[in-house]
């Protein structure tokens, strides 16, 4: 079994919007939150999805479930305090109803611009080879810097920007969650840095340069580009 687990927990502290949670903003008449989960209820090998969601905008969020149809949507869950907590939630409710040797997927609820050869990668990774995370070729110089001096400059040719989904077998994502909480940590980056700080050999899925995650308004307005860019493409043929 394949699950996407969807986090969209957060209350986008970031974004200039004073009415809505990021991921209930709309591009092109259509919640950021739905056209990510589209994406998985679309695509042939994703058997279901779990979504984390802010308590107070369950009832709105389920509405657009029934709305939309994404019929594969199997667990909604109350977000928690952090973004860890979140993702902790949604796998134990996975886990309470789905074989130990499920793949699943991790993704923000608010990076809509996933595509269908990513999440296949990253279900074939795990299955052939251990836990995927999803990247993308960094292109900048990277500087080292305590103060205003430069105090190093770091080669970019192995440098890689972790995007999502990030995805392993449930038992091993869920092990790493519950490892985390024991050890006192509650507000871990992603699950990249989990699986790797317990041992877990981790390996590279390439991802597009478009798959960003919306934090910002300036990230909104880019995403909303990369949109208009496929929608003429649609129209165009």
């Amino acid at each position: 079994m394949n699950i996407a687990v969807i986090f969209a927990g957060g209350i986008g502290s970031r974004m200039s919007s004073a009415t809505l949670p990021k991921q209930f903003l709309e591009i092109h008449g259509t919640p950021l939150i739905v056209h990510t989960i589209q994406h998985f209820q679309d695509h042939p090998m994703i058997d279901r999805i779990a979504v984390s969601i802010l308590p107070e905008w369950r009832d709105r969020f389920a509405a657009l479930v029934a709305r939309y149809e994404l019929t594969k949507v199997n667990w909604i869950v109350d977000g928690g305090a952090t973004g860890q907590e979140s993702r902790h939630r949604a796998l134990r409710a996975v886990a309470n109803d789905s074989p130990d040797d499920s793949v699943v997927l991790l993704h923000d609820g608010v990076r809509p611009l996933i595509d269908a050869d990513v999440i296949t990668a990253n279900i074939e990774t795990v299955r052939s080879k251990g836990p995927a995370i999803t990247s993308m070729k960094f292109n900048e110089t990277i500087i080292v810097s305590a103060g205003g001096e430069v105090d190093d400059v770091i080669p970019r040719d192995s440098l890689y920007v972790a995007q999502a989904p990030q995805s392993a077998l449930l038992s091993t994502a869920l092990d790493v969650y519950d490892r985390a909480v024991a050890d006192g940590e509650n507000d871990s980056i992603d699950t990249c840095s989990l699986l790797r700080r317990y041992g877990q050999t981790l390996y590279r899925v390439d991802g597009p340069r478009s798959n960003i995650k919306i934090t910002t308004a300036e990230d909104y307005y880019v995403a909303r580009a990369f949109f208009d860019v496929i929608e003429r493409r649609q129209i165009g043929g």
